[in-house]
């Protein structure tokens, strides 16, 4: 829950804990965390729209290529039991990439499932660098609290288990919609 405060500090200027569930809703359960990453431009609020909320625009949603997210944006999806984080792009306007790169490795840390969003012919060097790297991070920031989990839940096998789940939505441009 800390981080996930620490998160909505910098964005909604959230005082404590009880705040961010009353801002979203959501109550004291215990809740996955969906998020969603990937270049500017190409859909990741879109997709959570659709995916999560029937295609209502909980996050704002652009036509143009520009970023239309700046930040970390959150909603509370009753229906599904989960928090949905939207992100800003890798391209976005952020002032400090920095800044920018540690903010999401605190999402990548809250979260259950990371969604890696993708519009591109194939996929480029920059996903695998940057998940590569948000692993690496995680290991070495979270390893003895991994540990911890591991002893108490007694589960055998590596620390990387305990990490989040990524699905890599890649989309091209000749990618065919699914039909019945």
């Amino acid at each position: 829950m800390f981080l996930i405060l620490l998160v909505f500090l910098l964005v909604k200027q959230v005082k404590d804990a009880e705040q961010f569930i009353e801002y979203l809703g959501c109550g004291n359960k215990h809740l996955k965390v969906v998020s969603i990453f990937g270049n500017t431009g190409d859909g990741k609020s879109y997709t959570l729209n659709h995916t999560f909320f029937n295609g209502k625009e909980v996050f704002q949603t652009s036509a143009a290529q520009e970023s239309c997210t700046v930040g970390v944006w959150a909603a509370y999806c009753p229906s599904l039991g989960i928090i949905t984080i939207d992100t800003e792009g890798f391209l976005g306007q952020a002032s400090n990439p920095n800044k920018r790169a540690r903010m999401l490795l605190k999402v990548l840390a809250i979260s259950d499932i990371v969604i890696y969003r993708t519009r591109a012919e194939r996929l480029h060097n920059d996903m695998f660098s940057f998940l590569g790297d948000a692993s690496a991070a995680y290991t070495k920031h979270f390893s003895q609290e991994l540990e911890e989990a591991c002893a108490r839940c007694n589960v055998d096998g590596p620390l990387s288990i305990l990490g989040p789940a990524v699905i890599i939505f890649h989309e091209t441009q000749y990618t065919e919609v699914l039909s019945k």
